[in-house]
């Protein structure tokens, strides 16, 4: 299987043609949450930020200032209806954090993460965090994620996001 880096660039959109810009520090970014895969019995899992995904899709976000409620309540109705092994999903909101904050995030005075723009034709305001190093050994990974979760331990309503 052949590896592709990821677009890990801050300063250049990876997706310019209907980008409506870099991730600035300033932005509110949302993710959504859903029970059982992020949240159990009430507690945030690990598995709410996939390695895999910090390392080569991208932890998907959204930019606040980009998109609207209903973007993001059809993109969570799309998820609830696809039910994995059966399993009913449930909405658990979503997580409202910074961009400044994710590249904030520092080990021995290195940026740990990026948040890239990953614009897509049916939501421009769709953002990527990333490993700034997605080829670190696995369990280096694993302890960066940890760093991440506090980021999402605060859940609201999506109306809520945009209220505050």
């Amino acid at each position: 299987m052949t590896f592709q880096s990821p677009h890990l660039d801050e300063v250049v959109s990876a997706s310019p043609d209907v980008s409506p810009g870099v991730v600035l520090n300033d932005e509110q970014l949302l993710r959504a949450l859903f029970n059982p895969d992020h949240i159990k019995n009430g507690a945030l899992q690990v598995a709410a930020i996939p390695l895999r995904d910090l390392q080569a899709r991208g932890f998907s976000v959204y930019r606040l200032s980009h998109v609207t409620p209903e973007l993001i309540s059809d993109g969570i109705n799309r998820l609830l209806a696809r039910r994995p092994g059966g399993e009913p999903r449930n909405s658990e909101g979503v997580a409202k954090f910074s961009a400044g904050t994710v590249r904030s995030i520092q080990v021995d005075d290195r940026q740990v993460f990026v948040v890239i723009d990953t614009a897509l034709p049916d939501n421009v305001g769709h953002a990527s965090i990333y490993l700034s190093d997605v080829s670190m050994p696995q369990s280096q990974a694993r302890r960066m994620r940890e760093q991440l979760l506090p980021l999402l331990q605060q859940r609201m309503s999506v109306a809520e996001a945009f209220a505050t």
